[in-house]
């Protein structure tokens, strides 16, 4: 028997509250890690980075998992979110918006703070990324319900998550046995650096669609995009190699394309702009489109959020956006 859910989309990340500012190159220069990348620092090394800023931080929800939701939420997508939060307001602020956006929440709660993250952007619009996890790192498998996979199509998990491996293999062990596709997000390169033998076995046994950037797909393979995407397209249904504004490379275990960046004018952000790729191309993966057309609504959602400062697309873009895409589905 079918089991039909009342969400089709379960995303599985940490809950986040986002603080957003600008950086010089020479400020990065002296923080630990890559420029470009995320690590985790503790709670009075976050506090300490937030107060070091020249200027307020936009605070806003965040997680990459949650993004890549919230996106496929104002496309119409029925979703729900998986993650630990706080007994704080951030927590309180997180749960409501899902479910302002209809989100169905899991949310269980820990007594550490809900994870907070300094997005810092560089002059080049580069985002790099320090993270205080608190009731986030606390996420673990027996959380986990089988009762939330039945009916799922798609499962999104986000590759940060690796840090705290039981809980991932629980969520993929649990999408199989539901049915589901398990869509994955590598996240970093330094996840990928820490975790690259774990992760090419989760490849082989478990992952239908991958998404990477660049970076990451060099830490994994060694290769460049193109010939990275080569090496990875044998091991599961979808690769999908994301290279900001050079634009992506997709395979299947079949055939390969490339597809170029739409042009955006004024970019100011590209925090979100994996995510919101993500969330574009799963659509399309869900409306059975070919690579072609689900890697034009990742480009399509990509160049819109690059416009703003955060992960958020604005309101007012999203019915033209939803037409736009609609258009092409109809055309399908």
């Amino acid at each position: 028997m079918i089991i039909k859910s009342a969400y089709e989309i379960l995303g599985i990340g940490t809950p986040i509250i986002d603080y957003i500012f600008g950086v010089s190159h020479d400020f990065l220069a002296n923080l630990p890690g890559l420029k470009g990348g995320s690590i985790a620092i503790e709670y009075d090394k976050f506090i300490e980075l937030i107060h070091e800023s020249d200027e307020a931080p936009i605070q806003v929800i965040g997680g990459s998992a949650t993004n890549t939701i919230k996106g496929l939420a104002h496309l119409g997508r029925s979703c729900a979110l998986f993650g630990k939060i706080g007994k704080d307001e951030a927590g309180k602020l997180f749960r409501h918006e899902m479910e302002t956006l209809k989100i169905t929440p899991f949310l269980p709660t820990s007594n550490l703070p809900t994870a907070q993250v300094a997005c810092l952007i560089s002059p080049d619009y580069e985002r790099t990324m320090r993270a205080h996890l608190g009731a986030g790192s606390e996420a673990q498998p027996e959380d986990l319900n089988p009762e939330m996979f039945k009916g799922v199509k798609v499962v999104h998990i986000e590759g940060y998550l690796l840090d705290y491996k039981k809980l991932v293999f629980r969520a993929m062990e649990l999408a199989k046995q539901a049915g589901a596709k398990i869509s994955f997000d590598l996240s970093s390169t330094e996840i990928v650096n820490q975790h690259k033998i774990i992760l090419l076995d989760l490849i082989h046994s478990y992952v239908d669609i991958l998404f990477a950037n660049e970076d990451e797909t060099f830490a994994l393979t060694g290769k460049f995009p193109e010939q990275g995407c080569t090496e990875l397209q044998g091991m599961c249904e979808v690769v999908v190699i994301k290279m900001g504004k050079l634009g992506n490379w997709a395979a299947t275990k079949k055939y390969k394309i490339y597809q170029p960046a739409l042009e955006v004018i004024n970019t100011k952000d590209s925090t979100g702009a994996g995510d919101l790729f993500a969330s574009g191309f799963l659509h399309g993966y869900l409306c059975n489109l070919n690579l072609e057309k689900c890697s034009h609504f990742g480009a399509l959602l990509a160049s819109e959020v690059v416009k703003v400062i955060g992960a958020d697309i604005p309101s007012t873009s999203w019915t033209g956006i939803k037409k736009m895409l609609n258009n092409t589905i109809s055309l399908n």
